[in-house]
């Protein structure tokens, strides 16, 4: 939603879009002690998002804008957050990672 907002939920899209500038902004202020990246997840079938996913049609079609043909978990999205948390990821700041299946995901 922060890189494609919808109509139906705009506001919404919007505090995520501001969320990928408050990313940039915050790497920057607090760099070079503290490293500050984001997940961006796809679609993922939680209690947040029951009214989109338990409507067959509605998930079907959002399965089949991943690249994946389906949709993420919350464990998923821990492992991205995992990963960016780690040493393994010790040179990446300020970045949005994108955790949706493939979904079309750029501004």
């Amino acid at each position: 939603m922060g890189y494609h907002p919808q109509i139906a939920m705009a506001m919404y899209g919007i505090t995520k879009t501001a969320l990928l500038g408050l990313t940039k902004a915050l790497a920057k202020e607090m760099a070079p002690d503290t490293r500050v990246n984001c997940v961006a997840p796809g679609l993922v079938p939680t209690n947040f998002a029951a009214f989109l996913t338990k409507d067959e049609v509605l998930r079907k079609t959002a399965e089949e804008n991943t690249l994946l043909g389906k949709l993420g978990t919350p464990g998923d999205m821990a492992a991205a957050a995992s990963f960016l948390a780690s040493d393994d990821a010790s040179y990446i700041t300020g970045e949005t990672l994108v955790v949706a299946g493939g979904a079309p995901s750029r501004l």
